[in-house]
């Protein structure tokens, strides 16, 4: 399992080992709200809110979270630790 921990904004979240269980709902969560959302929804923390809700409905914490109770800083900054983690798990190795 993985942890997020940024002391100085007060996140400190673990996340499940990524399957395609949990990847599928986020990608599809994610993407439907790419396809509906206006140009200024696709920005800002209107951006970051959809990305910690298709975690959520992915499935991904351990321990349940509102991404509506997270200041725009911390949900910034974990939406941009949970994209780059699931890119890291989508690496295939060169063998």
């Amino acid at each position: 399992m993985a942890v997020f921990t940024n002391e100085e904004l007060g996140v400190d979240v673990e996340i499940v080992n990524l399957t395609q269980r949990q990847a599928v709902p986020y990608w599809e969560s994610l993407s439907h709200f790419m396809a509906t959302a206006s140009a200024d929804e696709a920005l800002g923390p209107s951006l970051w809110g959809a990305i910690l809700e298709a975690a959520v409905k992915g499935k991904w914490f351990v321990k349940k979270i509102d991404p509506l109770d997270y200041t725009p800083a911390q949900a910034r900054w974990l939406a941009d630790e949970l994209g780059k983690h699931l890119v890291e798990e989508s690496q295939i190795p060169n063998d």
